[in-house]
């Protein structure tokens, strides 16, 4: 039920971001719902699901905006896997989880911009001003709320020993 409920919670996202949120222009940054949507998803539910939803979001994006088919989706699904990696297990919770996707928002904007650069030969120095900063703030916000959401739709099972 819960790869239901993620997927279904994604689609919406998406086409929100594809809508809505992709005019929206905050002081030179536009907001990206979709990335703290990935991890939120890859700490509750794990590495499989918000890997996957973060494919799923990156190729829905692709479709519609990029030149290029597969660049989104392959940054939104190294993220959403790396995330939620045991090895990164300390970053789970509310607090560590803001300041991943502060992070992830550079990383994500560093991954597209190399593909764009060997692909299309865009300069990724384009794609480099204060707004990244601006942005990043914004994703790490709207991870609070989405941490808030998806803990209270999402079934997460406990198991008494």
């Amino acid at each position: 039920m819960n790869k239901f409920k993620s997927f279904i919670i994604v689609l919406i996202a998406a086409i929100l971001q594809n809508t809505l949120f992709s005019n929206i222009n905050i002081m030179g940054a536009n907001i990206d719902i979709i990335l703290p949507l990935i991890i939120v998803l890859s700490q509750i539910l794990g590495q499989n699901i918000g890997a996957y939803n973060g494919l799923f979001a990156g190729f829905i994006e692709d479709l519609l905006f990029s030149n290029i088919l597969g660049v989104h989706a392959l940054s939104y699904f190294l993220i959403g896997y790396i995330v939620a990696d045991k090895k990164f297990h300390i970053f789970n919770g509310k607090r560590n989880g803001a300041i991943t996707t502060f992070i992830a928002t550079f990383i994500n904007i560093l991954i597209v911009g190399v593909l764009y650069y060997i692909f299309m030969k865009e300069s990724i120095l384009s794609m480099l001003s204060y707004s990244i900063i601006i942005e990043a703030f914004l994703n790490s916000l709207i991870y609070l709320l989405y941490y808030k959401f998806i803990k209270k739709i999402m079934y997460i099972p406990t198991y008494r020993i």
